[in-house]
């Protein structure tokens, strides 16, 4: 326990503030998800963050590494917060959290059929890049068409 607490007084501020802010809002996003449909939370949730016209400055570089950073920190917080997140809502978290800082990254949904199950996954995107899954993702799983929208959340 004591080396969990060393090794999070190393981080950096800016990690430290992800990991509470995961281990904050997956328990709201898991709860949100159980009592309410996909598009009614998204777009609850899209009313909180800014609009990503105004794109961070930062060189992609630096930005897909923001997006690795936050990444990591909400799946620490999924394995030692409150609660154990699944991709949905760990997905939908970051993309939330990222999408706050101004950075415009997509939700992503994928599927497949393995025997007679059927399997779907989330994960998030910043222009075409995986930030928080290994990049074969697409091959495991068939993504729909589209990224999930703001548009398409409105939808009926």
């Amino acid at each position: 326990m004591i080396s969990v607490w060393m090794r999070f007084w190393k981080l950096s501020s800016g990690e430290r503030r992800y990991f509470f802010m995961g281990a904050l809002f997956l328990p709201v996003a898991i709860v949100s998800l159980r009592m309410f449909n996909f598009r009614s939370v998204q777009q609850s949730l899209e009313k909180g963050y800014v609009d990503v016209t105004r794109m961070d400055t930062r060189n992609d570089a630096a930005i897909f590494a923001e997006v690795q950073t936050a990444s990591r920190m909400v799946d620490a917080a999924s394995r030692h917060g409150l609660v154990r997140g699944n991709c949905l809502s760990k997905s939908m978290v970051l993309w939330w959290l990222l999408r706050c800082q101004g950075i415009p990254v997509q939700l992503r949904l994928g599927a497949r059929k393995t025997g007679d199950e059927f399997e779907a996954h989330a994960w998030v995107e910043l222009d075409g890049r995986v930030a928080n899954d290994s990049e074969d993702v697409r091959t495991r799983y068939s993504p729909f068409k589209d990224a999930v929208t703001d548009e398409m959340a409105a939808q009926k």
